[in-house]
């Protein structure tokens, strides 16, 4: 099996090593190049932009849309999970919009962060547990001019599917946890985007987090 190719991205040394020894530990991944700043990073990643990306929060020498719009300028399928210290709901919201493929916190196991790191390199959306319920739970204010006043048709099985998806689970998980097939879950979340006129996984997020009644 091809370990996947990681560049990491953290200010601090200590943390940088940190994450880089968890990740060389798994035969599944490899790290490529840590480095300090988002600049090194955006020039490591035109020689592999194959690479996943973990990103630490405390990068400071490019924010992450300007940063996602350097990545996606060599792969328009680049995949970032950002890392950070705690869930914070500013960085979180920026982070989602700009596109990330998931948000961890640096609490996460090394058994954890190797899971989500094979999850958000198939283009699934990873999160850590206090992060999903902080989607689920604190963008309540945001939705509350649009969400009584729109009228999706979405079935209770989509819901069921769609909270699911924000709380982080594989397609693969949720077909377990509803007891139905994975091929099942693929149909439903493409019924999903379709009907709501999104286009990825990080979409389905943004739209929860925008109309968190009805979930």
């Amino acid at each position: 099996m091809t370990s996947i190719p990681i560049l990491i991205a953290d200010k601090f040394d200590i943390s940088r090593c940190g994450i880089e020894a968890i990740i060389n530990q798994s035969k599944s991944t490899i790290v490529i190049k840590s480095v300090c700043t988002a600049d090194d990073l955006i020039k490591a990643y035109v020689g592999r932009p194959d690479a996943l990306c973990i990103i630490s929060s405390n990068i400071t020498d490019k924010n992450i849309h300007q940063l996602m719009e350097k990545l996606y300028s060599c792969n328009s399928n680049a995949k970032v999970v950002v890392i950070s210290n705690s869930a914070d709901i500013i960085h979180l919201n920026q982070a989602l919009r700009a596109g990330v493929n998931g948000y961890l916190i640096k609490t996460i196991s090394s058994k954890k962060l190797i899971e989500a790191i094979a999850s958000a390199y198939k283009g699934d959306q990873v999160f850590s547990k206090s992060v999903s319920r902080l989607i689920v739970g604190k963008y309540a204010d945001l939705a509350k001019s649009t969400a009584g006043s729109k009228n999706f048709s979405i079935t209770k099985r989509e819901k069921e599917i769609l909270a699911l998806i924000v709380d982080g689970y594989t397609s693969s998980n949720i077909a377990k946890l509803l007891y139905i097939s994975p091929r099942t879950v693929e149909t439903h979340r493409s019924n999903l985007m379709q009907k709501l006129n999104i286009k990825n996984t990080a979409g389905l997020v943004r739209f929860a987090m925008e109309q968190p009644n009805l979930l």
